[in-house]
């Protein structure tokens, strides 16, 4: 029936084939159903925290995620908190000239993620010089961490409410410590090579950690793109005054990225409805009607297709023309939307991704039956999530797949951690809808 089917409907004219497909007299019938999803929360351990270039020297450089600082708690999730280390990579190769003088050390950074309880009042972003170097050959995760001295080379401090356009992009400056600035302008007097490639730079400076101040109850995220979030060194000799630009995504030699930077983030769920979650990869069953999902901390809701397994064992022969998987979300406030997409990822019995190898790209990419997308209710604080999965059903109901568990969670969730989006799902509304045709 599965080949018949291309067939019957590519057809302009159904009687050309001895069918008659009217509803009343056809001989397939259209059919309907919605059948209720089985669903359970559960916790990830190893979610990829790096930027994704490293990984796919292919990918565009633009794409490779964000750099989130910050932290906020509710009683839904528990505190999130987050520390950015990136890597530090010249803008240009080497000076001409010895007898420049120091002037200052100007770092401009582009803020375009912000989320949490408060982005009322002064926040604060300190800047920290790692006391140990990132590994380019190194695939780092969340539950990772970089060591950093303690005293900040200086800060960003901000104030949202004064910010226009802070919902498309900032760019905030601060100047950082002219120590630190004339030890950068000393080893290019003292040390040429330094100053020759990114491998001999990465040898002199570690890098930076982004750390939020407490008060500051929310997450912001940095874009590490060249032309907006960069540290500037000025100087002047006799003749002139000019510059030289460190910047933060670069490559050692052609289609070799040397880029390093990733997010260390953890969850403290005490008190919250999944703080009984006491092991990874394991499914929990909430008390409330509620289920659970947040961006780069492990947390997801699984969805289990066996139901729809047991309603098409009820019927002889049928099509599967379409099936979406609608998820009405739980109310929310305006600093804290749901994620505006969910990718469902296929997970075997062990609840582990399912993966697919690419040419010429070292790791692997996690398999998806598709993805959702949240729609908001207009002018409430409401909505769902909504999404075709046609191509997986089909596969289900022809044998081709036997996998029948789905992770929602971020998408893209393979290449870099980019948000930290919270969404409550309505458990007992999650709902299969099959739009599917049966043979009289």
């Amino acid at each position: 029936m599965a080949l018949l089917a291309p067939l019957i409907f590519a057809c302009e004219d159904p009687g050309e084939i001895g069918l008659d497909l009217n509803p009343e007299n056809g001989a397939f019938v259209a059919r309907f159903q919605e059948i209720p999803v089985d669903n359970s929360v559960l916790l990830y351990e190893d979610i990829v925290a790096d930027n994704a270039t490293r990984i796919d020297s292919f990918q565009n450089i633009g794409s490779a995620g964000r750099l989130l600082t910050g932290s906020f708690d509710n009683q839904s999730f528990g505190k999130v908190k987050s520390t950015a280390f990136a890597g530090l990579y010249l803008g240009k190769v080497g000076f001409t000239d010895d007898d420049y003088v120091f002037d200052s050390l100007v770092f401009n950074i582009k803020v375009d993620y912000m989320y949490g309880n408060s982005f009322l009042g002064t926040k604060k972003i300190y800047i920290h010089e790692l006391a140990d170097s990132l590994k380019t050959d190194t695939l780092y995760l969340t539950r990772n961490s970089t060591p950093y001295h303690d005293t900040p080379l200086g800060e960003f401090a901000f104030d949202l409410s004064a910010l226009d356009t802070v919902w498309i992009d900032t760019v905030l400056t601060t100047k950082l410590s002219d120590e630190l600035g004339k030890r950068f302008l000393q080893e290019a007097k003292d040390n040429e090579s330094t100053y020759l490639n990114n491998k001999e730079f990465r040898k002199f400076f570690n890098g930076f950690a982004f750390v939020s101040d407490e008060a500051n109850n929310m997450v912001a995220g940095i874009i590490p793109e060249n032309n907006s979030t960069f540290l500037r060194m000025h100087f002047h000799n006799n003749e002139d005054t000019t510059s030289f630009d460190f910047i933060f995504q670069d490559f050692d030699t052609i289609n070799f990225n040397s880029t390093k930077y990733y997010n260390h983030i953890s969850l403290d769920r005490s008190g919250t409805p999944i703080e009984g979650i006491t092991e990874f990869y394991t499914e929990y069953q909430t008390s409330n009607d509620l289920s659970y999902i947040q961006a780069s901390t492990g947390v997801f809701t699984k969805l289990d297709i066996q139901p729809y397994l047991n309603f098409i064992d009820t019927i002889d022969h049928l099509v599967i023309n379409r099936a979406e998987i609608e998820i009405p979300v739980q109310s929310f406030s305006d600093n804290t939307v749901p994620s505006s997409g969910l990718d469902m990822y296929v997970v075997d019995q062990n609840n582990r991704f399912v993966e697919e190898f690419i040419p010429r790209r070292p790791l692997p990419i996690y398999i998806t039956a598709g993805r959702l997308i949240f729609s908001r209710n207009s002018n409430e604080n409401e909505g769902k999530f909504e999404g075709i999965i046609t191509e997986y059903i089909q596969g289900l109901t022809s044998g081709d797949s036997q996998n029948t568990q789905l992770l929602l969670g971020q998408t893209n969730l393979w290449n870099s951690v980019l948000s930290v989006n919270q969404s409550v799902l309505k458990k007992d509304k999650i709902v299969l809808k099959v739009y599917y045709s049966v043979l009289q």
